[in-house]
């Protein structure tokens, strides 16, 4: 059933959808002093979840090299039955199609009508239960008068839809541009030569700053915490350790922190306090997620040695680090993205969010609210970070940059 989901999912988003919200703040707060659970109890508890079939692994690496007799078994029964829609992905299923516009119904009933085992409760929803075996009547231009058109799979009757074909839409009313008057200012060759003779190499950070910077930024902040201020200082311990976290990151130690991750989003799952999108988590405090995993992973001594140099305990990396990635993320944003940042702030798209159904509409503000998370961060912090702004840049680019402004774990 699954791309019945998926068919619907696209569909369900492809339209604007017309009327409580959660706090989602708890939610990305991360316990870095938090006790690791028993997690020999978790996993056997985590691998007999599935009420079908227990696999015995977690992660694919661990399945073996033989294969398994009841997973056949299995596969077997359930690949000549029906019965493989879940009281679960039935309410999911039914609230998709809940959404849509009435309009589309005509073209996405026939298709329900026609799949195995769609439960009666979709089946005899109001404007589905009309539609069986029915050719839906509004017909895109663009098929109208194709030859025995009629015997189409339901499947594909959605692009039958009118309102599916770009062309047919209304366009959106914007705006007239109006270009600005500007004065034109003479080229000054010798003006530009003096500036990037005065500009650092590593850019701007540096411009203005007098020779000898104040004490605070040549000093470390010794009691870390989740609102303490970066300095100069602490950037620069933090990117030294870079190239010892890089040296920690073997494919074995990867394997286990990814272990882990899967064994924390159950255990987090089971308590309440994981979201529908967990990974948002990991995007808004990547270091302090993956603390979090080391711990669990039991890693922790090892990964401390690659970060005692510079005299970070875990939890003081993975604090700086945050503070790091996030003052960077605001250096290189973007005039446009930072304009999303703001209507989203303002609540400009609210009347479309709350009139999605409860699940949907969570997962749209979790999403929101982690976008405004990832750019959380003071002056000092975004100052603190533009003084090493060579370092941070080039001592990134080996995890991959794109971790400091899009959905990328750290390691």
């Amino acid at each position: 059933m699954k791309h019945v989901f998926l068919f619907f999912y696209i569909l369900m988003f492809s339209f604007t959808i017309k009327a409580q919200s959660i706090e989602f703040s708890k939610y990305f707060d991360v316990d870095l002093d938090s006790p690791v659970p028993d997690l020999k109890t978790l996993k056997a508890e985590y691998m007999r979840a599935s009420e079908v079939y227990d696999p015995r692994y977690i992660v694919s690496w661990e399945l073996g090299h033989a294969f398994d007799d009841v997973w056949r078994n299995v596969i077997t029964y359930y690949g000549s039955s029906e019965k493989r829609l879940r009281a679960k992905g039935e309410e999911e299923l039914t609230e998709m199609i809940a959404s849509l516009p009435k309009e589309t119904y005509p073209y996405i009933g026939p298709f329900l009508h026609s799949v195995p085992n769609i439960p009666e409760k979709i089946l005899n929803m109001p404007g589905i239960k009309e539609t069986k075996n029915k050719f839906p009547e509004r017909i895109a231009p663009q098929l109208a008068g194709i030859e025995d058109l009629e015997f189409l799979s339901p499947y594909l009757y959605i692009l039958l839809m009118p309102e599916m074909w770009p062309e047919n839409r209304k366009p959106t009313d914007m705006p007239r541009k109006r270009r600005a008057k500007i004065e034109q200012v003479p080229y000054d060759a010798a003006f530009y030569d003096d500036v990037l003779n005065t500009l650092e190499e590593r850019g701007f950070g540096s411009v203005g700053r007098s020779k000898y910077s104040e004490l605070k930024d040549r000093l470390r902040t010794v009691n870390v915490t989740k609102t303490s201020a970066l300095t100069s200082a602490d950037v620069a311990a933090f990117t030294n350790t870079l190239d010892g976290v890089l040296e920690f990151a073997t494919f074995e130690n990867k394997l286990k922190v990814i272990s882990a991750g899967a064994l924390l989003d159950y255990y987090e799952a089971k308590n309440g306090t994981a979201l529908d999108m967990n990974t948002l988590k990991d995007i808004v405090n990547p270091c302090q997620r993956l603390a979090l995993k080391i711990k669990w992973a039991g890693l922790q001594t090892q990964f401390s040695k690659a970060i005692a140099k510079e005299g970070f305990n875990l939890k003081d990396w993975a604090l700086t680090c945050d503070k790091t990635i996030k003052a960077y993320r605001t250096v290189l944003i973007s005039d446009s993205k930072l304009a999303w940042l703001k209507m989203y702030k303002k609540g400009v798209f609210n009347y479309e969010i709350y009139s999605l159904k409860p699940k949907w509409r969570n997962r749209q503000l979790a999403s929101i609210y982690s976008l405004l998370e990832m750019y959380k961060t003071k002056k000092e912090d975004v100052d603190a970070v533009l003084k090493n702004e060579g370092a941070v840049r080039d001592k990134f680019k080996p995890f991959c940059s794109l971790m400091l402004l899009e959905p990328q774990s750290f390691i």
